[in-house]
């Protein structure tokens, strides 16, 4: 158990100086420096996949080769790009607490349009007290007077969208599916697509990385490869509903190496909101009384 907590901490922090390996590489244009980012992850990654998990790599492409194509741009391509644009104008920190974008969407796609998840009023408290949280944390004064940050705020929250719509998608298309081999596969396709489009928009032969090549490497080593890894190697170890925990540590840790790497003021507002959000996310994450009494019954909802 003491394993797996230590694994779940590793994780989370991985995650969560993503956002500050992101921000280390505003000086070269977006599409190049997620491209260059998500290549070193799949670098990372594919050799991970095949030796350290001991998976076919093969197996999701001979089964349903368009799977990981798709997911390449939803999964990876699509918001991790939207990370990137928005850390032009937001701090690493907030990043991290936006990041919940992904389980406040995920929660109210399954509650409210597949029915996946079942309707309770104290689980849907969660939403508006998560938002709330937020919004505690940016400050009102703040979010009304800095018009350029809310805009970089709502896309990156719309990457998130797209990243919770993929996880629905994955939930029904990949059910026979390796999912560490298909991750894999994943990264290495939105690699690909996002190369495709920065030679397309940008100039990435040109573009000077001689300053940025350590947030890089970071990104793509840490930030994307490991942490994918590391949770991977969780589901297999203590299961997915555990290695789902890291939500809950990565916004309080992005917040925490924001203020110490990036001095950046910790005020109360960023306490309150981060505390808030995570509130918002214990309620989302509870479980109804009576799927908890039929867990223990034994018996299955009807």
């Amino acid at each position: 158990m003491i394993t797996n907590v230590l694994i779940l901490f590793a994780t989370s922090l991985a995650w969560s100086t993503s956002y500050l390996f992101i921000s280390g590489a505003k000086e070269i244009p977006p599409i190049t420096a997620t491209a260059m980012m998500t290549a070193i992850a799949a670098v990372v990654i594919l050799p991970g996949v095949r030796y350290a998990l001991r998976r076919p790599l093969m197996q999701p492409l001979r089964v349903r080769a368009w799977v990981p194509v798709v997911m390449g741009l939803t999964a990876i391509a699509l918001p991790n790009l939207s990370v990137v644009i928005a850390e032009h104008r937001i701090t690493p920190g907030l990043a991290a607490v936006l990041g919940t974008t992904v389980p406040v969407t995920t929660f109210l796609l399954t509650t409210f349009v597949t029915r996946e998840t079942p309707f309770s009023p104290l689980r849907l408290l969660g939403v508006p007290l998560a938002v709330l949280g937020l919004i505690t944390f940016v400050g009102w004064h703040h979010l009304a007077n800095h018009t350029d940050e809310l805009f970089s705020m709502l896309i990156m929250m719309s990457g998130g969208v797209v990243f919770a719509l993929n996880g629905i998608f994955v939930a029904r298309q990949s059910k026979d599916l390796d999912k560490y081999a298909l991750t894999a596969w994943t990264i290495l396709f939105g690699a690909i697509a996002l190369f495709l489009a920065a030679f397309a928009i940008e100039q990435p032969l040109e573009t000077d990385y001689s300053g940025t090549v350590w947030a890089l490497a970071g990104e793509g080593v840490l930030g994307m490869g490991l942490a994918y890894l590391g949770y991977y190697l969780l589901v297999a170890r203590a299961g997915a509903n555990f290695a789902s925990l890291y939500a809950f540590l990565v916004p309080p840790l992005g917040a925490l190496g924001s203020a110490l790497v990036l001095d950046e003021p910790v005020t109360s507002g960023h306490s309150l909101g981060v505390f808030l959000v995570l509130c918002g996310m214990v309620l989302m994450s509870r479980q109804p009384q009576r799927a908890r009494l039929d867990v223990v019954s034994g018996s299955t909802p009807s």
